[in-house]
């Protein structure tokens, strides 16, 4: 038979082939059925994305100003590098461009790209900020290569004095992973800026602003096209500080780089005038993105500048803690201030032989006398007749041992040492002596320069008042504490007072911090900060000398205060002679800003 009257083979392998046919086209329906109903959200939106980019429009921080009105911290424009991750076509190759050409850590930029906490791949995320001029010009020149990458404008945090007050004012950075689950930090979201310290954290929301949005659309290379919508930022709201800068800028200057901390402040309504920690930092190196090694070298510094001395230190407070002795005995132990004790350069108490800072002694001293020679064996005499329980309840009564609730972050509390302090804590019981060393403010008794402040506001004004940094109450700050509801007798305030006058104003030990023609009270500190039985006499006071830390504590005028100061230079050496310097400079500043001539010498001056 003809191979071509038997079609029955080419019948069959006609049917394979429609069958095929039918199965593929019945694959690409249900396929672009999928795709276009069931997916069709999905793509809709990734579709939208690949040509529409929203892109955000940070909102500038709030300024910060002084009391007069001087800015401390405002923002300033500047460029940030941004990559649209989902659009990227190979991140390792982009990363490798970016490391060639900004000098980025490699092995950090690929950690950065591939982050994900709190990030959407469209989200645009910020690489590197405050790009320079020259970052910039690399970058465009390769923009069709790496449509991903997008350059920014967006407002950066400035400090224009740098290191002044950065403890106060603090720094600000990203938020992190942790905050943005707590509820200080629900209004944020990744990538946004937030305060991480000091005054920006505590006032992160009255600062922050809102964000807005832009929505532009983009060609294939990344190029905008047309912007299809905007939603303009809203700036931060100002925030006013009790911070005087000329005040802050004379106690810096004065501190001149030395370890220690000064505080000054208004004693009738606990504003805070200066507030001076050194170490510092540079907060403007947080606002463009610290580096890993600049980090590290903050932290593992010896010296802790990261550490703000005044409220997140504490340090025994030497003599000046001779003031709340006398006024515990005044106050509750019911002593005679007349009564005298003989001081022949020292005293042997409980079969141990305690020494006075004068090695031939002042003789026979009262109490007042006692405070303006700042007397060891005198106050030695009274806190073993006052006993530990007395002073430490009354230190407890002034508030020394809890934290004063300034609006700053990391405040820690005091200690003025007591027998359950001691039991609970070292499951030991108080020895007499002891209260022979913590009468002269040495042993166990530890305290912030900010405490010492509050107690010297109440001398200076008999009543506590709530130490602050915003000039008005805000939304966000941490509600100040007051320290006390004790009720002292004006007389013995009157006597301290007197004490402290003559101080530094008749022959006391605190002379160098006189100013001509304001009524200046002070108590001087020189507190020791190490023991070592095995030097000798000579070695001992020459490794003191170098070792104390060195406090002044006062205020003025005498009548009607204004002004209350302490002053801590660790390792100073002498309250008197170093720490007292700088006590007298920062009160001749106010002095002359509060003298009429003065007043209209700086009308319509301006800081720049």
């Amino acid at each position: 038979m003809p191979l071509y009257q038997d079609n029955s083979l080419c019948r069959l392998r006609l049917r394979w082939i429609q069958g095929l046919l039918f199965v593929l086209f019945l694959g690409l329906f249900l396929k672009l059925w999928h795709l276009t109903v069931v997916d069709f959200t999905q793509h809709s939106v990734a579709a939208e994305r690949n040509r529409a980019r929203t892109v955000p429009i940070r909102a500038p921080r709030g300024v910060i100003h002084d009391r007069e009105g001087r800015v401390l911290a405002s923002s300033v424009n500047s460029f940030s590098l941004a990559c649209y991750r989902s659009e990227a076509a190979n991140l390792q190759a982009t990363a490798d461009f970016l490391a060639q050409g900004l000098g980025l850590d490699r092995e950090r930029l690929e950690q950065r790209l591939a982050v994900t906490d709190g990030y959407s791949p469209y989200q645009p995320l910020v690489v590197k900020k405050s790009l320079t001029m020259a970052e910039v010009a690399y970058l465009l020149s390769r923009k069709g290569e790496y449509p991903e990458l997008d350059i920014l404008a967006e407002p950066r945090r400035s400090y224009p004095y740098g290191e002044l007050a950065a403890h106060v004012l603090g720094y600000v950075g990203e938020a992190s992973r942790v905050q943005l689950e707590t509820a200080e930090f629900s209004d944020f979201r990744a990538g946004d800026i937030v305060g991480k310290y000091a005054v920006e954290r505590v006032y992160n929301r009255h600062l922050a602003g809102r964000n807005g949005t832009r929505k532009i659309l983009v060609d294939s290379l990344g190029r905008t096209i047309d912007e299809l919508g905007r939603v303009p930022p809203q700036e931060g709201a100002a925030l006013e500080l009790t911070l005087d800068l000329d005040l802050q800028m004379a106690a810096e200057g004065q501190l001149g780089g030395r370890r220690g901390a000064v505080v000054a402040f208004d004693p009738r309504n606990g504003e805070i005038l200066a507030m001076v920690s050194q170490p510092a930092f540079d907060p403007n190196r947080f606002a463009a993105r610290i580096s890993r090694s600049e980090w590290d070298r903050l932290v593992g510094d010896e010296h802790h500048p990261l550490q703000n001395r005044a409220v997140q230190s504490t340090f025994a407070p030497g003599s000046v803690f001779k003031l709340v002795v006398a006024l515990a005995g005044l106050e509750w132990g019911d002593i005679d201030p007349d009564r005298s004790y003989f001081c022949n350069g020292g005293v042997t108490l409980y079969g141990h032989h305690f020494q006075c800072w004068k090695k031939d002694g002042h003789g026979s001293v009262s109490l007042r006398e006692a405070i303006r020679s700042s007397c060891n064996v005198y106050f030695y005499q009274l806190g073993k007749s006052l006993g530990i329980d007395l002073i430490s309840g009354f230190g407890h009564a002034i508030g020394l041992d809890r934290p004063t609730g300034i609006d700053l972050v990391g405040e820690v509390a005091g200690l003025v040492p007591s027998k359950e302090w001691k039991q609970r804590t070292f499951r030991q019981k108080w020895y007499r002596g002891e209260t022979v060393s913590v009468s002269i403010g040495q042993g166990p008794v530890h305290l912030t320069p900010l405490q010492l402040a509050r107690m010297v506001g109440i001398l200076a004004t008999g009543s506590a008042v709530p130490l602050h940094l915003a000039r008005n109450q805000l939304p966000g700050g941490r509600p100040a504490t007051n320290a006390s509801a004790i009720e002292i007798s004006s007389d013995n305030l009157d006597l301290v007072r007197e004490a402290m006058w003559e101080v530094v104003n008749r022959y006391g030990t605190g002379r160098a911090a006189q100013v001509n023609g304001f009524d200046v009270c002070g108590k001087t500190g020189t507190a020791q900060t190490i023991g070592r039985p095995s030097l000798s006499k000579l070695e001992a006071e020459q490794a003191a000398r170098f070792t104390a830390n060195a406090w002044f504590v006062g205020f003025a005028p005498q009548k009607f205060p204004e002004i209350a100061v302490v002053v801590l230079v660790e390792a100073g050496g002498s309250g008197g002679a170093v720490a007292a310097p700088i006590a007298a400079k920062i009160l001749q500043v106010f002095h002359d800003k509060r003298s009429p001539d003065r007043v209209v010498e700086m009308a319509g001056h301006q800081h720049p």
